[in-house]
């Protein structure tokens, strides 16, 4: 795989995404949803792994879809209770295409989360974005999987404890979730201070630019593929 600028993804998601809101109908719908999973082998991304990472996502999907789909009229009646109208055509199509919209955008996402975060970093500085707002992006990327980890072992805790939250009722698990999360941001909150007294003791905010060790430089490879996208996408839209 050749080596992208990471200025060369943000503007490939960026125009996926735009893609994606600004579409309605449900075969270009899936023409994007094509294109971007082609885009996803292009940037090495492994897609079976990414599903089965997201599999939790796909049921909140399913059942949005399932929602939407239900409170759509119109078209020809599939599944109707008496002369109430269940599923339409129209709504199943509005149904499917809340799913590839939100395909899309979950897959183009993991064309930037693929590549490491502080080249993420330099090419928003490179993009001519304050570097504040660029270290910003750099500490979501690492705190949100920190966070999720001080969780997950905070479940683990809890189960070796001897809970079972299979069996806890609904409500008693929600004030369990609660006691368990209280205690990781807490950790996350005084990580965050511990950051940005280190950063304050290293001069950030001190001059209104700074310099990078790492230079990008866009090569015909990242031109090619921003041509190629921007076509595909005008070739989908029109």
């Amino acid at each position: 795989m050749k080596k992208f600028d990471p200025r060369t993804r943000i503007i490939i998601v960026f125009l996926i995404s735009s893609a994606a809101l600004m579409i309605r109908q449900l075969a270009p719908l899936l023409s994007l949803l094509l294109l971007t999973l082609i885009l996803c082998k292009l940037f090495s991304i492994p897609l079976l792994g990414s599903i089965k990472k997201l599999k939790k996502l796909w049921y909140f999907f399913f059942v949005l879809a399932l929602v939407q789909s239900i409170f759509t009229s119109g078209g020809e009646t599939l599944v109707s209770i008496g002369s109430f109208r269940l599923l339409t055509t129209l709504g199943l199509q509005s149904g499917i295409s809340i799913i590839t919209r939100m395909s899309i955008i979950i897959y183009s996402a993991l064309i930037i989360a693929s590549a490491p975060p502080l080249e993420i970093v330099y090419g928003l500085i490179a993009m001519k974005l304050p570097y504040e707002i660029a270290f910003m992006v750099l500490l979501a990327m690492k705190f949100l999987p920190l966070i999720k980890e001080e969780f997950s072992d905070s479940i683990i805790a809890v189960q070796l404890a001897g809970a079972d939250l299979d069996k806890i009722p609904m409500k008693r698990k929600l004030s369990l979730y609660t006691y368990i999360l209280t205690p990781s941001v807490i950790k996350a909150l005084h990580r965050a201070r511990y950051i940005s007294l280190s950063m304050e003791c290293r001069g950030f905010r001190a001059y209104p630019s700074r310099t990078n060790y790492c230079k990008l430089k866009m090569k015909r490879a990242d031109y090619m593929a921003m041509l190629a996208t921007a076509v595909c996408l005008l070739i989908i839209t029109v």
